[in-house]
């Protein structure tokens, strides 16, 4: 095992290197303006497919993530995907499965993923508790050639791969998802149980796409509005009630990933689109996340209550990297206290001058999220640069660097 990371590692980064040398420059549920199309064709949206290679090394070199290409798309580029838990092969543990940014240019679907992967993979009790009881897996980044074309929604052939579960000729990226839905439901003991499709939409709420009860039935909604709900309780105000967005109420479609679950396996998958906040103000993809696994891991009956709050606690002072990094205008900065203390959080020009306190105060115990709009002490806006991040505890100080782009 140790020695395929080392040969998969070695893969990523020739595969990287090549990359970089050879790279140029409906809205039913979800999508973005177009005049944002040149912009975000440049900059990926901020997340390239070269980001995700890098990525890959970095998740590889944990022990409980198996990474392997599910298929390639138009262009030859792999799909990668990453089964998460301490016992991938299990037959009895509960299997959930989350794919991300088949429309490249909502990128918050990613974000909201890749802080999903960050939970899973970390050393605190519950992360160890669902790895002990369930696989999770993960398609980062469904659309390669759309991201790197910079098309919003379309693949290298210039098909909306969401909506064309049911055309006559099956795209490759959506034969590569079919194919292993049907791997890991069809013939083994502990079929996928919920499957999450991670969207963004420009209404700048978070919600999921609730399906009415003509196109599934009466019992299956009422499912839904649990797991829904569910979720909410682990982020109160953070997503939106069941019934902002509500689908199918003319009949079942069958164009959609969740209609080929519907038709495929009915009430035997919670199968939805979840779509996060495409605009300025998302953010806070760690609460999401957060809630999301938590809001999962009871519908599928993990119980994560008897873990004690208190082993959750951080083992010490800790300031994250900000992100998104680069941004623009608002970005989240985390940090970890392991017990209540005055901490005090500002924002320094490059030339070490104060220019903006984020935040100066007690604070509980825990880990902490907090949103910069990259405003000064006097609510002006920032000019575009690189600006530090000071965290002050105690006698405990850390700096990240942060870059604004407007």
């Amino acid at each position: 095992m140790v020695r395929l990371k080392y040969i998969f590692i070695g893969f990523v980064i020739k595969l990287l290197i090549s990359n970089i040398s050879s790279q140029s420059l409906p809205f039913e549920k979800c999508g973005q303006h177009l005049s944002d199309f040149e912009e975000n064709r440049i900059l990926n949206w901020g997340y390239g497919y070269n980001d995700l290679l890098g990525d890959l090394v970095v998740w590889s070199q944990s022990p409980y993530v198996t990474i392997d290409s599910i298929g390639s798309s138009v262009q030859n580029r792999a799909i990668w995907e990453l089964t998460i838990s301490d016992n991938p092969s299990s037959t009895i543990y509960k299997r959930i499965y989350i794919h991300a940014r088949t429309h490249p240019g909502e990128e918050e679907s990613f974000w909201v993923a890749n802080e999903i992967i960050n939970f899973l993979l970390s050393d605190s009790p519950e992360a160890n508790a669902i790895r002990s009881q369930c696989i999770f897996h993960i398609v980062p980044m469904h659309n390669p050639d759309g991201v790197e074309l910079g098309y919003s929604r379309e693949n290298a052939n210039g098909i909306d791969i969401e909506s064309g579960w049911d055309d006559s000729v099956i795209q490759p990226e959506v034969s590569a998802l079919q194919n292993r839905f049907i791997d890991l439901s069809f013939v083994i003991p502990n079929p996928i149980e919920v499957a999450l499709n991670m969207h963004s939409a420009y209404a700048c709420k978070r919600y999921f796409v609730y399906h009415h009860e003509t196109g599934t039935s009466d019992n299956f909604t009422l499912m839904e509005k649990n797991f829904i709900s569910g979720i909410q309780a682990y982020y109160p105000g953070g997503f939106e009630d069941w019934n902002y967005f509500i689908s199918w109420s003319n009949g079942t479609p069958d164009q959609y990933p969740e209609s080929w679950w519907w038709l495929n396996y009915g009430e035997n998958v919670m199968a939805l689109t979840y779509e996060d906040m495409n605009c300025s103000e998302a953010g806070n993809y760690d609460l999401t996340a957060d809630a999301i696994v938590k809001g999962v891991c009871d519908y599928i009956g993990v119980n994560l209550s008897n873990i004690k709050n208190d082993d959750l606690l951080p083992n010490g002072y800790k300031l994250y990297q900000n992100y998104p990094n680069p941004f623009n205008p608002t970005t989240l900065i985390n940090f970890d206290i392991p017990e209540d203390s005055f901490v005090k959080v500002s924002v320094l020009d490059i030339k070490g001058r104060e220019v903006s306190v984020i935040l100066e105060g007690e604070q509980t115990a825990g880990s902490q999220s907090i949103t910069w709009e990259a405003v000064d002490n006097y609510d002006n806006n920032l000019p575009s640069g690189v600006y530090l991040c000071l965290m002050k505890v105690n006698d405990y100080m850390s700096t990240k660097k942060m870059i604004l782009l407007r």
